[in-house]
């Protein structure tokens, strides 16, 4: 848990992320006890933790996927069922009813999945309507793949930063490119391998280097090869993710390496001057690093284009030195820790019990790595005071823009048109990418905001922050943001996206008078000077209560973000039986509406949540009852098991 591609998310702030990667050793438990039982010669186990039904490590199995589903991070879903995948053709690799145990491995995935139905189709209809939903432009997809110098991160964390004490300038984000599992970790791995072979571990040996290589991303050929022909491959960006994955058998390789000392109680003496040699080699890498320049080394990652620190830092003298420095020091540390795990060997041969010294010290370096990796801060500096004070002083129902910091409208207790959303609905990305001067069809999640559009009125949009000199700057918008509600009587239909946007950039275009659908209201509306009035009498995050007086036929524009799972649903002392909700303006909701008073609900109701909720229902239900019956048939077959053994 304190490895270096699980403990950094907290430092990111990436709670969906830990929710889900904490789930996946069970699901590779469960794969390896479903396969220890079916293995089994005549109903013996080699352990008693394999004794367990098979049925049992399926249900376990299925659990563990549903979690990672509820847990909310679909991308360590998908890596980890690659993983598991991978893992389990390496398992049945060699093993008979390969036919059968494989369905039962794949029935985990189906199990996990009925079971979390009710999360995993809602996600995936909402998805269905984001960025996501097409295929990510390859060089969007190829972002982030763990950069191969990285794979120094296995023993020295710091050599590119660690984010606390020294920037990190390395390519990427660190919390996604560290690999660290200490330099004893990776010292009792190496021994391992070499005092067993890989005549026992040679599955997860090939897991683990066949998982880093597909964390590499764009970094080898594989990754055309998937994202190309394997589905899933361009859903995400990201493959370094596939490390936490790696870490898990790696840190069961390192248990292995240990469990051999453990019994040996010393080790091998090529080994122990193998420690010494490479504790040398450290010490010299590291004065190497003292004398090279390292400004040039700096600007050969910048010239990657895959650093995310500022472009100026590579070339003020005083940052150069002090990277130079601390990671000449990540080096010397980790040559350090080499070399007390050496001598430490070197004395079990006349004191064994220096054994759990050696355990002691890969603990250590994992306490020590999370303890110098965490950050505290005071939560007032992430809202800017100018801003907070702007926001109480202005009330209002309007969005602002905060590059300050995208995602703190929220916490501001404010609307924004824009963050960090990567499932940002599609219609209103192509919008806002195309209102910026960008190709709508390949809107991803960022969008580089260079001015203010007329068109950002009919979202509400009043006042920018940025920052200009050291100082925040405050822009209202040239022109007046609109209301929530507005009722409209003159429209046109179109329904080429293409078509809407030109329309909406003619002068004669006026957001507050004409509104833009995709096919016919009912009713129609009649152009009228006064149509009536409409207002919102209650509201939350998933719905709005309307009430409406209506003079003439008219279409309700609501300058809120159409999906396909808001409807209209009208309540008691209404005058129109059924309201149809349409997207307006391509990004907007649109509510025809007849003559009379009107009160009626617009709700976010997917119709995915309900099938998903007795779906999941039903397979929790049946989840309990095989569960109580594989329990209880397991203690019935140890009571005949004690019967016989008594009798014999």
């Amino acid at each position: 848990m304190l490895c270096g591609a699980h403990f950094l998310h907290i430092y990111a702030g990436h709670l969906p992320n830990l929710c889900t990667m904490v789930w996946t050793p069970l699901v590779f438990l469960a794969i390896d006890g479903l396969l220890a039982e079916a293995s089994g010669a005549n109903g013996s186990m080699s352990a008693p933790v394999w004794r367990c039904p098979r049925g049992l490590w399926s249900l376990a199995g299925a659990f563990a996927v549903a979690m990672q589903i509820f847990a909310g991070h679909p991308q360590y879903v998908f890596f980890t069922a690659v993983a598991a995948g991978i893992y389990s053709v390496l398992r049945l690799a060699g093993s008979h009813h390969k036919v059968v145990r494989g369905a039962l491995l794949g029935g985990m995935y189906v199990g996990g999945a009925l079971l979390a139905a009710v999360q995993l189709l809602t996600g995936a209809a909402a998805s269905a309507e984001t960025v996501r939903s097409l295929p990510l432009p390859y060089k969007f997809a190829a972002m982030l793949g763990f950069p191969p110098e990285n794979m120094l991160t296995l023993i020295a964390p710091g050599l590119f930063g660690d984010m606390t004490h020294q920037p990190y300038w390395g390519r990427c984000y660190l919390w996604e490119m560290s690999i660290f599992i200490g330099v004893t970790g990776t010292a009792i791995v190496v021994y391992g391998l070499i005092a067993d072979g890989l005549r026992r571990q040679w599955r997860e040996v090939v897991l683990v280097l066949l998982l880093l290589l597909l964390a590499l991303g764009p970094h080898t050929p594989l990754f055309r090869v998937l994202y190309d022909w394997v589905p899933g491959f361009t859903k995400f960006r990201g493959m370094s993710k596939f490390t936490w994955q790696a870490e898990l058998f790696l840190v069961v390789l390192a248990a292995g390496g240990f469990d051999r000392l453990l019994r040996e109680r010393r080790a091998d003496s090529r080994f122990v001057a193998g420690i010494f040699v490479a504790v040398g080699m450290l010490l010299a890498v590291g004065g190497v690093v003292y004398l090279t320049n390292w400004q040039a080394i700096m600007h050969s990652v910048l010239a990657t284009g895959e650093s995310y620190l500022r472009p100026a830092a590579y070339s003020h003298t005083e940052f150069v030195s002090q990277a130079q420095r601390f990671a000449a020091n990540a080096l010397f540390v980790a040559a350090g820790t080499g070399l007390t795990l050496g001598l430490l060997l070197v004395g079990m041969r006349h004191t064994p019990r220096l054994v759990c010294g050696v355990l002691a010290l890969a603990v250590a370096e994992l306490f020590v790595f999370a303890a110098r990796s965490l950050d505290t801060f005071d939560s007032t500096t992430v809202l800017t005071a100018p801003v907070r004070a702007f926001l109480s002083e202005h009330p209002g129902d309007y969005r602002i823009l905060n590059t300050l910091n995208v995602n703190s409208a929220t916490v501001l207790g404010a609307y924004d048109v824009w963050g960090g959303d990567p499932g940002v609905v599609r219609r209103y990305a192509e919008f806002i990418t195309w209102t910026q001067g960008g190709d709508p069809d390949t809107a991803t999640q960022y969008v580089n905001f260079t001015e203010f559009d007329p068109l950002y009125a009919m979202l509400r949009f009043r006042y920018m922050f940025r920052t200009d000199s050291n100082k925040v700057r405050i822009t209202e918008a040239p022109q007046p943001s609109m209301d929530r509600l507005h009722l409209v009587t003159r429209y046109r239909v179109l329904a080429d996206r293409d078509a809407i946007f030109r329309v909406m950039r003619s002068e004669s275009f006026d957001p507050r008078r004409e509104v833009i659908l995709e096919r016919e209201p009912t009713p129609r509306p009649v152009e009228s000077e006064h149509a009536g009035t409409a207002t919102v009498v209650a509201s939350s995050t998933d719905w709005l209560e309307i009430e409406a007086a209506v003079a003439s036929p008219s279409v309700l524009l609501i300058t809120d973000v159409y999906t396909l799972a808001w409807r209209a649903v009208a309540l008691p002392g209404t005058s129109q039986v059924g309201y149809d909700l349409m997207p307006a303006n391509y990004v907007l909701r649109a509510v025809p509406l007849a003559v009379g008073r009107h009160r009626f609900r617009v709700e976010y109701a997917p119709t995915a949540f309900t099938v998903g909720k007795w779906v999941s229902v039903t397979a929790w239900i049946a989840f309990v009852i095989v569960g109580v019956w594989c329990g209880t048939s397991m203690t019935r077959r140890r009571d005949r098991l004690g019967v016989d053994m008594a009798a014999r």
